[in-house]
Parts: C-alpha cells; structure tokens; sequence
C-alpha cells in the first residue's frame, strides 16, 4: 500500500484486482524440488526465515512537508514527533501476540532529496540503521521497504518508474547502491532490503518495461553489497501474477527473497475507500451472495443520491457502482480459489527453484468500511483464508498494517484494538 496517512484512497489500487492466476495444485512436500540443482544462492548465505509479520508504516514514512517556491521540502529533523514513534511497550505487545519479523516502510522521496545534503543524508542513514538495530534488539527480523508514497510530486510512485533513463529513475538506482552499502553492516540473517514497494506499472507494455529497472535496481545494491539479503517484487503492485512473468535469470545465484501482495477481489477488500471506486460500497459478504450484492446496491445508490452531485455524475457513479457488483458476483471468488491463487505461486516457485522461505507475503489486509462499522464475519473469514493459504504453502506473511486511519489496522488512530484481527490472524496474547 502507498496510501495518504489519513485515508486509504489511492490511484492504483483501482486497478488492483483479478491478477489472473492460471494454475493449480496442492502446496505438499513433494511440490518442492531439490534446491541446490537450480542456481540458487549457496546455503551458506545467511537470510532472515520469516514467519508472521506486522508493516509498520508510521516510523519512517509520510515525512512531514512544508512549500518553499512552489516546491516540496521537509520539516528537519525528520519524523521527531510522536506519530512517528513506537514504545518499547508496544514492540513487546507485539512479540507477546506472536509476530517474528516487521516490515518498516520508508518514503524515498526525503532520502533523494536530501541526496546533495550530506549532513541531511548522513542523519537519515543513521536513522535506518538506528531503527533497525533498535527492533532486531526487541527480538525481531526486519525488511527495510523503500515505499514511495505522493508526499512529493517530484518522486511521486508514478514518476519513479515513468522511464529508466530518467534522471529520477537513475537518483533512485544511486539511493538503492548507497544504501545497500550502508545496510551491509546489519545481521544478515535478521534484516533484508526491499528494493521498490508496489510499482506502480500495470499494462503490458509497462509490466514488461519493470524487468530492465528491477535488474538495474538490483545490480546497484550489489554494487552496494555483494551479499545482503534483497527483496524483489513484480509490477503491477506486488501482484502474483507480474512476479511470475518475471525473468530470474540475472538473479540467480544472488541473496534474494521474492514477495507479493493480496488484495483480491478488490471491490470486497477496498469497499467504501473514498476516492477509489467502491467508495460507496459498504457491508459487502464474502463469498458473494446475490441477496446482499442487492441490499449494498440500493444503499450505495442512495449515498450516491444524498451527495446531490448532477444528474449525469450520478448515473455515472450508479453504472461504474453496478459494475463493480456485477463483476464482483460473477467472479465468484471464495476460499477454494484463493487457495489456488496462492498454490500457483507454489508451483512457479518449485519450477523456478525458489524454496518457500524465500518468498514472503508483503501485504494483505481488508478494510472496515466507513460507513459501516465493524465489517463482520465476511471480513474475519476472508484475512484468515488468506493466512491460511500463505502458511499452507510455507509462505510468511505480514498484515497490513500496525496502526493508522483507514480502517485496515490492528489499532486505528485512537489506539482501539480490532479484535477481529487479532482472532482471523489467531494472535496470542
């Protein structure tokens, strides 16, 4: 996710959905095939073994702006205020419900503009390294995620992957080697290093063009360490579907973890984010049924009414809401398919020689909606599948995330504990 700090509307994730799995099959031993014989990196290169993870998007994210000539610059220091702060009382809460890794999120845009300020650029390095050592003493893993958010347009997600001859593009490529190298002195075997989160490419002709900037990227954080651990995604926001159109080959034999994201089906898992298009949905089930697709229609139409938009906006509205149902019911998505999503990835990963501790679920997570509160059973039933479907194929996995607004936390804003959560994901504690 690269959502706004206060919501979750996003651009992208409008497109987010259907990531077209083709294949099936049981996750079982003997899916896995002998490692070693398919160019995988030396088992005497250290990695973190992940399990459960938390993302904790609030200690190096969504730095704090102010406009100076029209531009873009950053209150300094960076992220001293309390919202950027987690106890010591709350990492131990954590570890006592039974998470192992933390998936910290980092805004590049502060880290490139300060590239040229070397004092600027010293203090966010250490900043990095000072959290990182600070959780793998509270007794966790840690990936360290580059997680481009539209803090500031010059580095927007857009514009970091528009060409990759850009100058952007090439200051992002330094920022990964620069790092890397900075981050060799942490324990491999307890830290590793996502190079870009969800980029944000998604047709054909732009998923194809994330090959040559992810060797690239990759490339540069070896120029930076020869061995730290990396994490590598597709396009096409983390999905499935785009890791598996991946080209391994210029990395094997390099310390990488791959990871992907779960969001699907969208509409159920997104409902009634303002500013995506199910923005007026609320209460959907999951599974799909017919009786309460028709029941969420007639109120999301009457909001769509209450908001005395013109006529032609809200027959506009009305249609896309329709729509959205529509493919919804008919895609027909439940717990059988989910567990072929993710035994698809099982399957490309035995044929790609990847063993399923070097793959990781980045992020999935499911909304309460905003017009209505809490969102039920459905919501439960649909985050323990998809644990379920990670561990049954070996993967570890990390929800979305810790604590924030938008309504897909463990705690919301005002530290309210969501105690569906805390039962689908079966935490202790």
């Amino acid at each position: 996710m690269s959502c706004p700090r206060k919501t979750l509307s996003n651009p992208p994730l409008l497109t987010r959905r259907g990531f077209g799995f083709l294949l099936g099959g049981a996750c079982s031993a003997s899916v896995f095939p002998r490692w070693a014989s398919a160019g995988n990196p030396p088992a005497e290169l250290p990695f973190p073994k992940l399990r459960r993870g938390m993302n904790l998007h609030h200690l190096l994210n969504w730095p704090d702006t102010t406009e100076r000539g029209g531009k873009t610059d950053y209150k300094w220091p960076p992220f001293e205020t309390e919202n950027y702060k987690i106890s010591d009382e709350e990492l131990s809460r954590l570890k006592t419900m039974g998470f192992d890794f933390l998936r910290v999120t980092a805004d590049p845009s502060i880290f490139l503009a300060s590239a040229a300020d070397k004092p600027r650029r010293q203090l966010l390095t250490r900043l990095v390294l000072d959290t990182a050592h600070r959780l793998i003493a509270a007794g966790f893993k840690v990936i360290f995620d580059l997680h481009p958010v539209a803090v500031n347009p010059d580095y927007a997600p857009l514009k970091l992957v528009e060409k990759i001859d850009s100058p952007v593009f090439a200051a992002y490529a330094q920022l990964v080697e620069r790092l890397a190298g900075a981050l060799h002195e942490l324990p491999h075997e307890q830290f590793a290093f996502e190079l870009m989160n969800e980029p944000w490419l998604d047709s054909h002709v732009e998923i194809a063009r994330w090959q040559p900037m992810l060797e690239r990227l990759h490339a540069r954080a070896r120029a930076g360490s020869a061995t730290l651990p990396l994490v590598l995604t597709g396009a096409q926001w983390g999905s499935p579907k785009a890791l598996m159109q991946l080209d391994l080959r210029p990395f094997k034999g390099s310390n990488v973890l791959y990871t992907i994201h779960y969001y699907d089906p969208h509409t159920y898992t997104h409902q009634g984010v303002q500013g995506d298009e199910g923005a007026f949905l609320a209460g959907l089930e999951w599974p799909a049924a017919p009786d309460n697709i028709a029941t969420v229609r007639d109120a999301a139409f009457a909001r769509i009414d209450a908001t005395k938009k013109p006529p032609a906006e809200v027959a506009q509205l009305k249609a896309m809401t329709r729509k959205l149902l529509s493919d919804y019911e008919l895609t027909a998505h439940n717990q059988d398919r989910m567990r072929s999503n993710f035994e698809t990835v099982a399957r490309w990963a035995a044929n790609e020689g990847i063993p399923p501790s070097r793959i990781f679920l980045g992020e999935f997570g499911c909304v309460v909606s905003a017009h209505q509160q809490p969102l039920g059973e459905g919501r439960i039933r649909w985050l323990r599948a998809v644990r379920d479907a990670a561990q049954k194929c070996e993967f570890a996995w990390a929800y979305w995330g810790y604590k924030g607004y938008g309504g897909m936390w463990l705690y919301d804003d005002k530290g309210k504990l969501d105690l569906g959560v805390v039962k689908a994901l079966d935490l202790s504690g």
